[in-house]
């Protein structure tokens, strides 16, 4: 019986230097509620390149909204203009008829460069909606044009 007592009262001890479960569970929720606030005034985790304002949103920029092309012809190239924060970009284009091909040259200093388009001879000629996807400094922009195959 000793023995019993003996653990009731380390049990109890123990109670008042921890507190009751109840007690400890909202401590721990002010902590961590505590912890939000101060990440959320301060921008912690948040897309913010300097701490206190939201970055800007990139923008993706083509001088023409129609390329031509002729399939078996030469290589058409325009300039994308993208404007970011990040020095780099992912560039992809969708919707592409097949025949064509596009490969994307950036700039050394920008993501910004030409995109190259080439057709080979057996291309269908018609009228296409392609999708110009970036990625750049964590967000994405998509851009479409008109595409035109057409016979020499």
């Amino acid at each position: 019986m000793a023995e019993v007592n003996g653990m009731e009262n380390v049990t109890k001890r123990s109670r008042r230097v921890m507190g009751s479960k109840g007690d400890r569970f909202r401590r721990f929720a002010a902590a961590v509620l505590g912890f939000c606030l101060l990440c959320a005034s301060s921008g912690c985790g948040g897309k913010r390149g300097d701490g206190g304002s939201l970055m800007n949103p990139i923008t993706v920029h083509l001088p023409v909204s129609t390329v031509s092309i002729l399939p078996g012809g030469a290589a058409v190239s325009i300039v994308i203009q993208i404007n970011s924060p990040s020095e780099t970009a992912l560039v992809s284009v969708g919707g592409l008829p097949a025949g064509i091909t596009v490969k994307y040259s950036a700039s050394d200093t920008n993501p910004s460069g030409i995109l190259t388009f080439t057709a080979i001879p057996t291309t269908t000629t018609g009228t296409y909606s392609p999708i110009i996807t970036v990625i750049s400094a964590g967000q994405t922009v998509k851009t479409g044009f008109t595409l035109i195959a057409k016979s020499s």
